[in-house]
Order: C-alpha cells, then structure tokens, then sequence
C-alpha cells in the first residue's frame, strides 16, 4: 500500500502498480518520479497541486495530460475536483474508484482481473 496517495499533478498514487515507490510525496520514490518535473516545480512554488499555480496549465503539463498514457488523461478532471471540492473529497472518490466493486481490494489503472477474480475494465497499455 502505497504511503503517499497522490502526486501534485493530479495522478492517484494509490492506483500506481509500481513496486519501487511509496507515492509521489514520500521519501520512497522511483527514479522516475524523482525527476519528476511537476514534483520539483510545486516543491519549489511551495504548492499542493499544479491547479493553484498561477501558470496552470503550463505547456508540460499539458502535453502530459493529453499524450497516449490513459491514467495521465485523469489529471484535468481530478485537479479540477481538487479545486472545487478539496483533496479530502477528493482522496475518498478515489479510493473507491480504485477498489474493486466484488471485494473491495486495491486496483490498479491497468490491472484486468482483481485478486479475488472478478473482471476489471481497465486501460489498455499503450503500444
């Protein structure tokens, strides 16, 4: 389980399948997230999240939200939630989003059959 459940451009942490990191807000992270931009630019502007930056969306940001990785494509809606409705609310809509309906275990965003059995409709990989 993941220590860190979100990262400040609007990705759920707890729904990363990476083994190597404990989320992007922890010490524990991979080497990706470690260079993460948006990561360094919100420690550094002293924010929570890109959507209170006065630049938000800034043109990386932007390309991230709309390249070929289907999980990238839920930043726009959740930093507009967290916006509105703060990261608590947040947090809970997605934690249920990302259990499985049967069991109520942790899913992944690419994960196609829960550990209990039940189907999930999940993204493809992109190629």
């Amino acid at each position: 389980m993941k220590q860190s459940k979100y990262g400040p451009c609007g990705l759920y942490c707890g729904a990363c399948g990476a083994q190597d990191c404990d989320g992007c807000q922890s010490s524990n992270v991979d080497e990706y997230v470690s260079n993460c931009k948006f990561r360094t630019c919100t420690k550094e502007r002293n924010l929570d999240f890109c959507c209170f930056c006065e630049d938000y969306p800034c043109k990386e940001l932007n390309e991230f939200m709309n390249d070929k990785w289907p999980h990238h494509w839920t930043m726009k809606p959740n930093l507009a939630f967290i916006r509105d409705y703060g990261v608590d609310d947040w947090l809970k809509a997605q934690k249920e989003e990302w259990s499985c309906k049967t069991c109520g275990a942790e899913i992944m965003w690419y994960q196609k059959e829960c550990s209990c059995g039940n189907q999930l409709e999940a993204w493809q990989v992109p190629a």
